[in-house]
């Protein structure tokens, strides 16, 4: 056979398998496209020292979204609906553990009560942090972390008072 022959042989067979193999992939990819992504996360609720805050993303809009929270012999359950968007959310008393949401068949961990927790006091200390280091600066002057609150948090107040600290050192109040 010549050279010229094979390829003219050839051609339309890797053309068409090349079409039909990457067919099912086409339709894989829109198929995954048009299922949403099931996604959660849970934090504190702020004031309210055992309440967590759950969020679910991704459902399908008008199905129930159960969340489950704690451990073997404490738990938390609660079903809701999805809105028109595929969002749920909730709000409760967790015990400590795993929290996971499920939507049709899909599964997701949201984190537990102890990583909130501590996403909770980390985002406090910086909010604290944030407004020592910015009211300081504009006086050079120590100013308390209680203005405007009853009790602050301790993250906060931690973090205030290392505010007050950068800004007193800062060239501008030296």
């Amino acid at each position: 056979m010549k050279p010229r022959i094979r390829l003219a042989v050839l051609a339309p067979v890797v053309v068409s398998s090349l079409a039909l193999g990457s067919a099912p992939l086409l339709a894989a990819s829109a198929q995954a496209a048009a299922v949403p992504s099931l996604t959660c996360s849970v934090k504190q609720t702020p004031n309210a020292t055992g309440k967590y805050d759950v969020s679910v993303t991704g459902a399908q809009p008008g199905t129930t979204v159960t969340v489950h929270g704690g451990n073997a012999t404490n738990q938390f359950n609660f079903a809701t609906k999805a809105d028109d968007d595929g969002n749920a959310s909730t709000s409760g008393f967790i015990p400590a553990g795993k929290v996971t949401a499920s939507n049709e068949d899909d599964k997701v961990s949201c984190g537990t009560v102890k990583q909130a927790e501590q996403k909770n006091a980390q985002d406090q200390y910086n909010a604290g942090f944030q407004r020592g280091l910015s009211e300081t600066l504009k006086t050079c002057k120590e100013n308390s972390a209680n203005q405007g609150f009853a009790q602050p948090d301790p993250n906060y107040e931690r973090g205030y008072n290392a505010g007050v600290d950068k800004a007193l050192s800062s060239p501008k109040c030296k």
